[in-house]
């Protein structure tokens, strides 16, 4: 998976290249984050309806950041910095308090956001099945895009669904070789969520590809490479037989 980057007045374009299709993260002139599925070729009888993507350790810098995406949306985590103090405060004692008290309100409004699907939690992740769902901000729930994004044993799989068109209602952008998921930063259904897919697409911008010169692998790197060596030479294995 080659990773490139395309820097414009707008921002900069990760792009994660799979071969017949790729992945696009960019910010928009609106100020909005887009996520993007394109493919080169299309299966004249497949279904077009349909996008999917792995993310896999072979470039484990991207891989952790949809680790971290699914925690911070499991644990409903907006910042990152929660042992943040202001100035006034100057003992440790008096910094002790505030903390607690400031935990203390975190994990009450987490409830809030469960026990009464605020932001539309309950939709947006799905504990049991290790779902997030995003339906794109770019229109209504009933016809807009859908995006998501499934937790498997060592990948991500990342699905970009289109719903048909309903009859009083905009429609939403695609094409046979491009479907686009828009987060709104202002007057998401899902707000303050796209805080936490804004953070990340901050982190992706500074991820190298494994291609690189100087690239340092990580271990979870190696260790994935080696499993698919091995794993072809049990398939060639069995194909000599």
């Amino acid at each position: 998976m080659k990773i490139t980057k395309d820097n414009s007045q707008f921002g900069t374009k990760v792009i994660l290249n799979g071969g017949d299709k790729y992945l696009t993260f960019s910010f928009g002139g609106n100020l909005d984050l887009y996520w993007s599925i394109h493919y080169k070729n299309i299966n004249e009888n497949g279904d077009n309806k349909y996008k999917y993507f792995i993310i896999t350790k072979e470039n484990y810098g991207i891989y952790r950041l949809f680790e971290d995406l699914f925690y911070d949306i499991e644990s409903i985590n907006f910042y990152e910095d929660e042992e943040y103090v202001p100035l006034y405060i100057e003992t440790e004692e008096e910094k002790r308090i505030y903390l607690e008290e400031q935990r203390k309100e975190r994990e009450e409004a987490k409830k809030m956001y469960r026990l009464y699907n605020r932001a539309h939690y309950n939709e947006l992740f799905d504990k049991k099945r290790k779902i997030i769902t995003w339906y794109s901000d770019e229109t209504a729930h009933e016809v807009g895009n859908i995006l998501r994004i499934k937790k498997k044993i060592d990948k991500y799989i990342i699905e970009f669904i289109i719903q048909p068109h309903m009859d009083g209602y905009d429609r939403d952008f695609y094409t046979n070789f491009y479907i686009p998921i828009r987060f709104r930063n202002s007057g998401s259904s899902y707000d303050p969520f796209n805080l936490i897919f804004m953070r990340m697409y901050k982190k992706m911008i500074n991820i190298d590809d494994i291609m690189d010169f100087g690239h340092q692998m990580h271990i979870e790197e190696y260790l994935y490479q080696k499993k698919l060596v091995k794993k072809r030479r049990y398939n060639e294995g069995i194909n000599n037989m």
